[in-house]
This record gives structure tokens, sequence and C-alpha cells, in this order.
């Protein structure tokens, strides 16, 4: 299998240029082999800067965030219009800058796959992914991911923001058909404790249910999911309930049901 160079920077946010100090809060990246160029930001989260830069107002970054933003979904324009390449794009970008955004310096990757590359690299540089415990249900999301692109499908799943400027909810696997959304949102359900469970439940329920209430739910979902394998009147109680709520939803099927996946993704 072919690899290729995926050059990035890591986008760092020093407010307070004395110190020295900053905070990684996206990255940036080009494939010139392949003229991909992609980033990701952390755009609304502040909590974690405003906690370790004093005294910042979480405007000064939202503000300057924004404005990058903007930049690379200038670039993002340009390399579609065929204006520039994407390796013009990110030479034109990670530079040295005095401004309270600025990049680190490029670093090089090599990938052979295309897909969410720019959320593996924010993943560990912003997020700490590895310094997590085990995400199972990223695990999941990422293995029926795996499978629903090894389809040939016209319409590809793929990670999408849905909702409206009042209320979004970021979806692993939504497909686009013009102005149609479909959606398959695995969930991990084997807690340790059957108030894991129904918080977790909840949690997609109070998402869902409010993203129908902007009329942004998708028009179908269907929803593996991993069960509890404890088997107690309290997790089985705790599971009913859960299950009750999603239904509501989509249709909930068991995450091993690969032929089920498969002949919905292909509906």
């Amino acid at each position: 299998m072919n690899k290729y160079a995926c050059r990035y920077a890591i986008v760092q946010f020093m407010p307070y240029p004395e110190t020295g100090e900053f905070a990684n809060v996206g990255v940036v990246l080009a494939i010139p082999q392949k003229n991909i160029f992609a980033f990701r930001l952390e755009t609304s989260k502040t909590t974690r800067l405003t906690h370790f830069f004093n005294h910042l107002e979480r405007n000064v970054y939202l503000s300057a965030i924004k404005g990058l933003e903007e930049e690379l979904g200038y670039y993002v324009q340009a390399i579609r219009d065929a204006q520039i390449t994407a390796q013009v794009a990110f030479d034109s970008l990670v530079r040295p800058l005095e401004t309270i955004l600025r990049f680190s310096d490029e670093r090089v990757k090599m990938v052979n796959t295309f897909d969410q590359v720019e959320d593996g690299l924010f993943g560990r540089f912003v997020m700490h992914d590895f310094a997590k415990a085990p995400d199972y249900e990223g695990e999941l999301q990422r293995k029926i991911g795996q499978m629903l692109r090894e389809i040939n499908l016209e319409h590809k799943f793929k990670k999408r923001t849905l909702g409206t400027d009042a209320y979004r909810v970021t979806m692993p696997l939504v497909q686009k058909k013009e102005a149609r959304y479909r959606a398959v949102q695995p969930l991990f359900f084997n807690q340790n404790k059957p108030q894991a469970i129904i918080e977790h439940g909840n949690r997609w329920a109070s998402k869902l249910d409010t993203l129908k209430d902007f009329g942004a739910l998708p028009e179908e979902i269907l929803i593996p999911v991993k069960k509890p394998l404890k088997k107690s009147s309290d997790f089985n109680l705790a599971w009913k309930l859960v299950e009750k709520k999603l239904k509501n939803f989509g249709d909930l099927i068991q995450a091993g049901d690969i032929g089920i996946i498969k002949s919905f993704a292909k509906s």
C-alpha cells in the first residue's frame, strides 16, 4: 500500500508573548501528492484556555480563532477552484508569525489513508487522546466507519456537524444526499455501572431530541449498540430505559450486525 507524506503544523495560542506559554488549539495539514489541504480548530470550548491563562477573556480567543477559520476556509475554496495547490496554501500559512495565533515548526507524518487525518492529529495534539482512558465508543465508531468507507457508495458517510447556530451536534457517520441526511450512530453501553449506562443514553437522547426540535434530525438513523454484558436487575433496567428512549429516534441493532449496517448504507 502506498504511503504519502502529510505535512502538518500545530496551531498554537499564545496570548501573552512575554511568558512564552502557549496552548495547542488546532492543526493544519497538506498532502501535496494528492493536493489535499485540511484543518481542524477548537472553535467553541474555551474553559481549558481561560483556566490556563489568568484573566483571559474568552472572546479574545473566539475572535482570533474565527478569523483564522475564515482564512483557512478561503484557502480551501481556492484549492477547490484550482487557483492554488495544497502545497502553496500550506507554505503560505506556516511561517513565523507575531500574533496570538501562530504555527509550530512543520512536521511530517506518513499516511496511507486520507479520511479524517486532521481529526487524528487534533485528537493527539489538542485533546491529548493518548493520556485518556480507552475510548471504546470511539473505537466502535472507527471500526464501523472503516467498514462503510470500504463500500462503494456514491454518497459517503463522514463526520458532520448538524443543527443551527443555536444548537449543534457532531455525529461521526452522516450521509448527505442533496438536502437529505441519514446517519449511523454507534453507541457503547457496556459500562461498569447502571448509572453510567443511563447517563450516556440520556445524553444522546437529549441531543437527538433537541436536533428534532430544530428540524435538524437526520431523516433516518441506524444505532448500532454494544449492550451491557453484565446481567442483573439493575443493569437490565438501565438498558431498557435507554433502549426505550433511543428507539424514538432510530433503529437499534447489535453493533456486530454487519449485514444490517451495510444494507442500511446502500439503501
